[in-house]
This record gives structure tokens, sequence and C-alpha cells, in this order.
């Protein structure tokens, strides 16, 4: 990590840095997504955990048990929550196959197909009653190139998210599609190709940094998606298997990461994924370090 010294920290075991030499500039807004709290029911009392840790934007994930798209009711109590504890709601992380293994927009069957259009419409809608926000999805199931079906299969995808997106743009969503460690989405030209085809203003990249680790550099991955970024998860590991640590504990070259987003001009969230739900006191302090603050 050139232009970094790791010291220890005294409180929570957690790695910082000295400054790094380039001059400060304006922090971005810190976010966190609640996958940390994953097996937990979704309520207030949790969202004020990250707002006691000092957190300003959330990306929910979809894995809380009592997360259902298709509960109105539900729907405006998340609504209430995040107004009453002054929460921006970045993002929601949605992993629908995971649901449904058959939800799949890249399926060429056409019942199928439309199925999967329709639950993905479900969550936009949802989406778009808590005050429009990013749809992040990786559930992106193609082919490598040259393998059966990978360009039916693609081009099917494409006509799936057209469709989505096209819904979305009325209710003010848009969609981010992310960058796994392996198959189809682990190069960022991969994504950048299918976001032009798409050719959607609301239809974008996310970047794991994590992810790209395991196969590449997650700041060339970031300047490769460039204007396609929409949104970050950020959290660090070996290189060896996705860990999702605090930023730091890895071996991700930070210092390159921070240029990058300078480098494509991004403005958005500085959204962290990590695993562990006794790293979020920390997470504040992490994000202060490694943007320079």
């Amino acid at each position: 990590m050139a232009g970094y010294v790791l010291v220890p920290l005294c409180t929570n075991s957690v790695l910082c840095w000295t400054r790094p030499t380039f001059a400060k500039r304006r922090t971005m807004k810190i976010g966190a997504s609640t996958i940390p709290h994953r097996k937990s029911p979704l309520t207030r009392e949790l969202l004020k955990v990250y707002v006691d840790a000092g957190i300003e934007s959330l990306e929910l994930c979809d894995y809380h048990p009592n997360l259902d798209f298709d509960d109105a009711g539900f729907c405006g109590l998340v609504a209430d929550w995040l107004r009453e504890l002054g929460l921006h709601l970045n993002s929601i992380h949605i992993h629908l196959r995971h649901r449904d293994l058959a939800c799949d927009l890249a399926s060429l069957e056409s019942a199928q197909h439309q199925r999967a259009v329709n639950t993905h419409l479900t969550a936009v809608d949802f989406a778009a009653e808590l005050g429009g926000c990013i749809l992040v999805t990786h559930d992106i199931v193609i082919p490598e190139p040259g393998e059966p079906e990978s360009v039916s299969r693609r081009a099917a995808f494409v006509e799936g998210i057209r469709a989505v997106g096209a819904h979305a743009e009325a209710g003010g969503v848009r969609i981010a599609l992310e960058n796994l460690g392996s198959g189809y989405t682990r190069e960022p030209e991969r994504l950048v190709s299918l976001i032009s085809e798409i050719d959607m203003s609301n239809v974008g990249a996310v970047i794991d940094t994590g992810h790209r680790h395991l196969s590449g550099d997650p700041g060339a991955a970031l300047r490769k998606v460039g204007e396609y970024l929409m949104t970050l998860h950020l959290h660090d590991n070996h290189g060896g298997k996705d860990e999702h640590l605090l930023c730091g504990r890895g071996a991700i070259d930070w210092v390159d990461v921070m240029q990058a987003l300078r480098d494509v001009g991004y403005d958005g969230v500085f959204m962290y994924e990590i695993s562990r739900p006794e790293d979020l006191p920390a997470l504040v302090e992490n994000a202060q370090w490694i943007q320079g603050g």
C-alpha cells in the first residue's frame, strides 16, 4: 500500500494509516450495507445500530427474513424508520435467485424469463415507494464467451434488464450490475460491454473491491467502468477468498482505489459491505482515514 504506513490503532483492533500525501478533499458520505446483520429481522432497532455507529447512508440487504418486496405495509414501515432516523437510502442489494433459483433474466424460456422480469419489477416498486434508490444485482447468469448459449443468454439478459430499467426509470430507481470474483462478470470490460449495449441512463455498474481483488486490480476496474460507476461495495481480502474484511485488513491498495475514484469523478456514497457486525463501530474512522480526512 504505497503512501500509507500501517500502525496499530489503540481501539477496536483496527488498522489505521498515516494520512496520504495528496491534499485534503471533500469526503464522501459514508454508507454501510446491512449484510452483517442479514440473519436478523429488519427493524427500526437494527437501523438505529447503524445510526449510532455514525453511518449516514444505507444499503438494505434483502437477506433479512422479514423483508418481503410484496408487503406494502412493511415497505411503509421501512420508509418511516428511515425518515425518523435521518438515514439516506442509497441502495437495495437484491439476491432474487437466492429466493428463487428460477428467477433468471438470462433464461431462454419465455415464460420463465417473463416471471423473472416480473419479480424484478416487484423489487423496483418497493424501491420506488422508498423514494427511489439503486438496485444492486449480481444475478447475471451468462456463460463464458465461447460456451454454449453464451450469446443467446447474454441477449436475453440485455432484453430483461431493459424491461426492468424502463419500469424503474419512472420511479426514480437505478440499476447497478455488480462484478463477481469468478464467472462472466469477473472482468470489468464485460460489465462495460453489457451496460453499453443495454444503453439506458439508469443502468450502470457497482464495483465490489473484494470481488475484483480475487481476479484482478480494483483500481483498474474502477477506471475501466468509469462513467458507468453508480455505487461501491468496499471491503478487503488477501486475494484468495471473499473475506469481506474492513478496509486495510487485507492486501488491496487503497491509495490506488481512492485515486481511481478521483480519476473517474465518483461523487456517490462511500459504501462498505463488511461481514462482521463487530467492525461496524470502527467503520467511520476507517473511512475517514482512507479518504484522507
